[in-house]
């Protein structure tokens, strides 16, 4: 098969079609970053302060609701941080990838672990014995752990790089260093201190979906228009 000579009209547009596909995932991950943020604070919003075999049998509905949002949520954030990260890659330099790699892998880690929500009503009605033995088992505790310590520290660094890039609101930066730790400890906090505290679970993700909606709104509206441009050029090619 020949190959079209440099600056050739054929690689023009090739160059502009892969341009206008890039653009356009971009868009898409911009969307996905807004919607998961959202879904995020929902269900916060439905999840019950405490589970306990006796809260979680009470509030089933709600607890399933809310653990299907929150699966919703992670998957979309994990599809939307990459576009988040490619377009800010050069600004946020090594702290950015640091903070990109943790928020990564403990948002996908706290997806795995939130699976157990799905188990609770079943073990909370047929055996709450066993229900609170699994709490208490020490791989579980580990990974919980983990799953936490990683979800604090990337967001908390993710969040600080995003305040050192000149294209990205500072404020969306400190949303998301703050929200991110808040929201977990919130949410630890209420489980194992006092429902009271679920206040700080619900303020951390509103805080840190704030802070990713915002910069995914922009990545979903400035593709827009960056996609409109190439498509203009490729009919005028």
């Amino acid at each position: 098969m020949t190959q079209a000579p440099a600056g050739s009209p054929g690689n023009a547009l090739a160059g502009t079609e892969v341009d206008w596909t890039w653009g356009r995932l971009l868009r898409w991950t911009g969307l996905a970053l807004l919607m998961g943020a959202v879904f995020m604070v929902v269900a916060t919003l439905l999840h019950p302060s405490r589970e306990t075999a006796t809260t979680i049998m009470a509030s089933e509905g709600r607890l399933v609701v809310s653990h299907s949002l929150y699966t919703l949520s992670w998957l979309l954030v994990l599809l939307g941080l990459p576009g988040l990260y490619a377009t800010q890659r050069g600004k946020m330099a090594r702290l950015g990838v640091v903070g990109f790699l943790g928020a990564f892998v403990g948002t996908y880690l706290i997806a795995v672990t939130g699976n157990f929500g799905f188990l609770a009503p079943v073990l909370a009605k047929e055996a709450p014995t066993v229900l609170n033995s699994i709490n208490q088992y020490t791989a579980v505790i580990v990974v919980n752990g983990l799953a936490a310590v990683v979800f604090i520290i990337g967001y908390a660094v993710l969040g600080i790089a995003m305040t050192r890039t000149a294209t990205l609101p500072r404020l969306s930066g400190v949303l998301v260093a703050a929200g991110g730790p808040v929201h977990l400890l919130g949410f630890g906090a209420a489980q194992l201190i006092s429902p009271v505290l679920w206040p700080i679970a619900v303020l951390g993700s509103v805080s840190l979906g704030a802070g990713l909606a915002w910069p995914g709104y922009r990545l979903w509206g400035v593709r827009v228009a960056t996609v409109r441009l190439l498509l203009n050029r490729r009919r005028r090619a």
